[in-house]
């Protein structure tokens, strides 16, 4: 009977964490990408945007990681749209102080939405405590309002942490790599 009703729990459990998809009152979107990772996120302030910034959170740790930024090609005739693996110069502002270089990596390249995703590289602005964060890079300017981004971050700790307990994804190896 035991054996029965952790089972039951166990399902359950896994049943609850596939579906999470919540947007908070913030307008932040915490949605589960696998089973150990969620990602918390926001769209561009810009109306004519579908640009949008996040960051994930993984198990076991559920450490809010990774900027990142979702950019769509702009729809000039001359843009020539980075592949993957490419560094890029960009400015990033942060509660409209002084406007810092940052580095830039195209991290995806996804031809069929032509969109890149592009990740933040060595030393950047604080981002836990901003407001608004701006962007100028090849692909335009964006502004995102990150008020309250640290109740998203405490939010999506609290989901990575309420899941059934952690295990170590089993390792495999295939000729001599593990995987």
């Amino acid at each position: 009977m035991k054996y029965l009703v952790g089972l039951l729990s166990l399902i359950s459990s896994l049943l609850a964490y596939s579906e999470i998809q919540i947007t908070t009152i913030d307008s932040w979107r915490i949605v589960n990408a696998g089973e150990h990772t969620l990602l918390v996120n926001k769209f561009s302030e810009n109306p004519d945007s579908k640009n949008g910034f996040l960051f994930q959170m993984s198990r076991p740790h559920c450490l809010c990681e990774e900027p990142t930024f979702v950019m769509y090609s702009p729809e000039d005739e001359d843009f020539v749209r980075p592949s993957e693996d490419t560094r890029l110069n960009g400015e990033l502002r942060v509660d409209f102080k002084k406007w810092k270089e940052v580095e830039l990596e195209v991290f995806l390249a996804l031809e069929e939405r032509n969109q890149n995703i592009i990740r933040l590289r060595g030393t950047f602005p604080s981002l836990r405590d901003a407001n608004i964060i701006q962007l100028d890079s090849i692909y335009g300017s964006d502004t995102w309002v990150l008020k309250h981004i640290g109740h998203a971050m405490e939010q999506a700790t609290k989901l990575c942490e309420s899941f059934i307990p952690y295990e170590e994804p089993e390792v495999k190896e295939t000729k001599g790599k593990k995987v």
